[in-house]
């Protein structure tokens, strides 16, 4: 059975280390290394089905491995053909992975949702005699116009109270976290929703912050921390190969040759963009289509030749991995 090697994340080192049969499905983990970096596997057959269950496994294993170092953590399933690839991996990365090291060197992430109070509409009626009056009258009627704007003024007034929040708990985190990151917020309950990256040192005193702003706000907001994490949103790194067919169908729509340059793409992108934009072509109804389909081409030869690896032959597509900085 051929064997992959399953991807936890990258330290810094300069010898192979073993952290014990903590990696998935009780595998051995252990480094490969590239010159002072290693990369945190274990092994696993290249046609194992990572299934959803065993992602809190690999979230103990970056756990267990930051309690004594300094991990740039992997998404889940990434699964490398061999350690050719790892270290491959490492050689093109290698500068990427150390600056990111330096940034998140002893420090942890903290995830902190703060949400309303379920009594905090019931306290902005009380307060506000505006909107007591609209409320009363909206009651009393079945006139839209009047309850829209009822809603406009609560929300109005929630805001407001968000904004007084907020400043409020920034200021008591004061400089305690080095770093914040918003998350997608998914309700309207929701007042915040951020990572914070956190000294190792400092962590008891984050948490203890967190305290006294849970008894400050009690009955008025909701406070869910998860922590200690290893800096997912501090570590903006992102590991793909490319597909070749995608690479040559991107190649044909631009019609390059084999051997291109990254000015030779952006020349040839700028002719076609101007000749094909859906503005000049106000009568077809397939040219935003084809523009498209242009701009997608050269977006994917963009992110390839970014890396000087300019040759779109099949071999070289398909042996080239693509280390990038995520977008946020």
């Amino acid at each position: 059975m051929e064997t992959g090697r399953y991807l936890y994340g990258v330290i810094e080192t300069e010898r192979r280390e073993n952290f014990g049969n903590i990696g998935v499905g009780n595998s051995e983990v252990y480094t490969i290394q590239y010159a002072d970096i290693g990369a945190v596997v274990s092994d696993i057959p290249v046609d194992y089905k990572v299934k959803i269950e065993e992602a809190m496994t690999h979230e103990k294993t970056l756990r267990k491995i930051m309690e004594t170092r300094t991990i740039i953590p992997m998404g889940f399933g990434v699964i490398a053909g061999n350690e050719s690839e790892i270290t491959n991996i490492l050689k093109q990365g290698r500068m990427k992975f150390k600056n990111t090291l330096e940034k998140i060197d002893n420090k942890l992430q903290i995830n902190v949702k703060i949400s309303w109070d379920n009594t905090i509409l019931t306290d902005i009626l009380k307060e506000n005699e505006e909107i007591q009056t609209l409320s009363a009258k909206a009651k009393k009627t079945a006139n839209q116009s009047l309850k829209i704007e009822l809603g406009k003024k609560v929300k109005s007034a929630l805001d407001e109270r968000k904004n007084e929040y907020m400043k409020d708990i920034h200021g008591i985190l004061g400089d305690l976290p080095i770093g914040s990151k918003q998350n997608k917020i998914t309700d309207q309950d929701t007042l915040m929703n951020a990572s914070f990256l956190v000294d190792k040192e400092k962590k008891q005193k984050f948490y203890d912050k967190l305290q006294e702003l849970e008894k400050k706000y009690e009955k008025k907001l909701k406070f869910l921390c998860v922590g200690p994490l290893p800096p997912y949103n501090f570590t903006e790194i992102e590991i793909n190969k490319i597909d070749f067919k995608t690479a040559d169908d991107a190649r044909k729509t631009l019609g390059l040759g084999q051997e291109v340059s990254m000015s030779e793409i952006n020349s040839v992108y700028n002719q076609l963009a101007r000749k094909y934009h859906p503005d000049l072509h106000p009568d077809d109804p397939l040219a935003e289509e084809k523009f498209k389909k242009i701009k997608n081409a050269y977006e994917v030869l963009a992110k390839y030749c970014e890396h000087c690896l300019c040759s779109l032959e099949k071999t070289k597509v398909e042996e080239t991995i693509l280390i990038q900085e995520k977008i946020s």
